[in-house]
């Protein structure tokens, strides 16, 4: 067998990306983020779309007085964790070890038959809260 050398490969292992934001975003913050037909990201209203991730709670303007913190202009980049362990917040109540879904305004729902999953949930959460999720992307059957 040939020695294999990956000597000047640049293997990216970062579990983050940045996107552009497909529209204004008044809050991005742990969030589940799809893209939009021309390839930037933009809120989750539904279950219907391939997830992206969850934009990371840093994301968006950090504003100290917390009248803006997490808003987006169009075309501003989105830090967006893509898979491992994070923070999500819940629309609804969300059983621990329960598959996650979409809901509007990027919030997290408990997955349907035939909704994309996000990933599973690590807690428990009231609608509101954040739930540690383990975010593994696919298609319930």
């Amino acid at each position: 067998m040939k020695n294999r050398n990956f000597n000047g490969v640049q293997i990216n292992q970062s579990v983050t990306i940045i996107e552009k934001a497909g529209t204004a975003i008044s809050d991005c913050r742990n969030r589940i983020m799809v893209y939009d037909d021309n390839g930037d990201v933009v809120l989750a209203e539904d279950a219907t779309k391939p997830v992206v991730g969850v934009a990371l709670l840093e994301a968006g303007y950090n504003d100290i007085s917390g009248k803006a913190a997490g808003f987006v202009a169009s075309g501003d980049d989105v830090d967006i964790q893509i898979k491992d362990i994070g923070f999500v917040l819940a629309g609804a109540e969300i059983a621990k070890g329960a598959e996650v879904a979409a809901g509007a305004e990027g919030l997290a729902k408990p997955a349907e038959t035939g909704e994309f999953v996000v990933g599973m949930a690590l807690s428990p959460a009231e609608e509101g809260e954040f739930l540690r999720i383990h975010i593994i992307k696919y298609q319930k059957n």
